[in-house]
């Protein structure tokens, strides 16, 4: 009997055991109830799937609106960013001498005139030239426009004849303020001494120069920042007009190798240091290694003891000197590092662009000195860790 009673369910031996009558319909009450709470369940569950549809939906529709709304605020802040550029009148002060080439379409004028900063906006350019009556008139040739320049103003100046063909003067690599003043002494545009006094006196309109200090002892504040190339000059061109060519030049090369690399130090350091390398590498395969070795001289608290910073001293900046002699060593001047620790007062010359990059990227090396390689006479050294095989190498 206990046997058969354990094979059953519960249910059963409810049912048999229990035929007391009430208790039977609670039970069935029970059963009913809990089917009633499945049922409500359910429901509530289809509800709330309902809920989150309408939710995720009206999230949908909000997100959106935002998304349309934040198109809307940028398409007018660009409209009017374009209305501002096509509609202003006030000029910038910088000079800019622009070439526009034969044949050139209005997008492709649009995009020198950019790239040299008499516009800031290409597309507004092009729609006031599309606009303007003399649309077919715009010359080729070489033209002095100014920075930021109001547009109508630009195409007045490009329908009509171009300067006269300039001077073409090339400014070497490693020229010093004093060399290239006496260059264009002899190019015929202005006296030395001219250059010079508008060199040091001058007023020039570049952000960069806010971030060069008056270091004591410092001869010119603009030296290294001549930057060496070749342009063609207006015969008429004074000592200002070029100088203030110079600078622009510079500010555009310095801009454009700061998009690629990251200097550790300071604009004026890297100048200096770059003019230091100009003056003291002849094959482009050395500047890093150089830059190196000025590294750690620094580093290391020495004498950075570099030849062409007495050879500056004592030749006024002309480099006419064939030889340095122990005696020159002791020239008391600011720039000689043989005598004073650390950087000289200023730039030594006007480094060129592949210097001005090695100051700012020195290779990382243990090299503390070098010497010409007399035996390869290519202009090439010989880096050395010690004074030891710094003397017999």
């Amino acid at each position: 009997m206990e046997e058969n009673k354990r094979k059953t369910t519960d249910g059963d031996n409810y049912s048999k055991e229990n035929n007391n009558p009430e208790e039977t319909e609670n039970f069935k009450n029970i059963n009913s109830t809990e089917k009633m709470t499945k049922s409500n369940n359910n429901v509530s569950r289809k509800r709330k799937k309902k809920k989150k549809r309408k939710i995720t939906f009206f999230s949908v529709i909000i997100a959106i609106m935002l998304i349309t709304f934040a198109v809307i605020i940028a398409g007018s802040v660009g409209i009017y960013q374009i209305w501002q550029e096509y509609s202003h009148t006030d000029c910038g002060e910088k000079s800019v001498t622009v070439t526009i080439p034969t044949g050139v379409s209005g997008a492709e004028i649009a995009k020198i005139l950019k790239e040299n900063k008499v516009i800031n906006n290409e597309l507004a350019f092009k729609f006031k030239l599309k606009n303007s009556p003399y649309k077919n008139e715009l010359k080729s040739g070489t033209f002095i426009l100014k920075e930021n320049m109001p547009y109508n103003d630009i195409i007045d100046i490009l329908r009509k004849a171009p300067m006269e063909e300039g001077v073409s003067v090339t400014i070497p690599e490693g020229y010093s303020a004093e060399m290239i003043a006496a260059l264009f002494e002899e190019k015929g545009f202005c006296t030395s001494e001219e250059f010079l006094k508008e060199l040091e006196k001058g007023e020039f309109d570049y952000e960069f120069i806010k971030d060069i200090p008056d270091t004591p002892g410092v001869k010119y504040k603009l030296q290294g920042y001549l930057f060496p190339s070749t342009h063609s000059y207006p015969k008429d061109a004074d000592a200002h007009e070029i100088i203030d060519i110079l600078l622009g030049e510079f500010e555009n090369q310095y801009s454009n190798a700061l998009q690629d690399n990251t200097p550790s130090v300071s604009m004026n350091e890297v100048i200096i240091r770059a003019s230091l390398i100009e003056r003291e590498a002849k094959l482009d395969s050395e500047r890093e290694i150089i830059s190196g070795v000025i590294q750690n001289r620094l580093k290391a608290n020495m004498l950075l003891q570099i030849d062409a910073t007495v050879v500056y001293a004592i030749s006024d900046g002309m480099y006419n000197v064939d030889r340095v002699l122990y005696a020159d060593l002791e020239v008391d001047s600011p720039y000689n590092t043989y005598k004073n620790k650390g950087l000289p007062a200023g730039a030594i010359c006007n480094p060129g662009i592949k210097s001005i990059i090695a100051a700012m990227n020195p290779q990382e090396h243990k090299y503390l000195y070098y010497h010409t390689d007399t035996q390869k006479n290519d202009g090439s050294h010989i880096f050395t860790e010690t004074f030891s095989q710094h003397t017999n190498s």
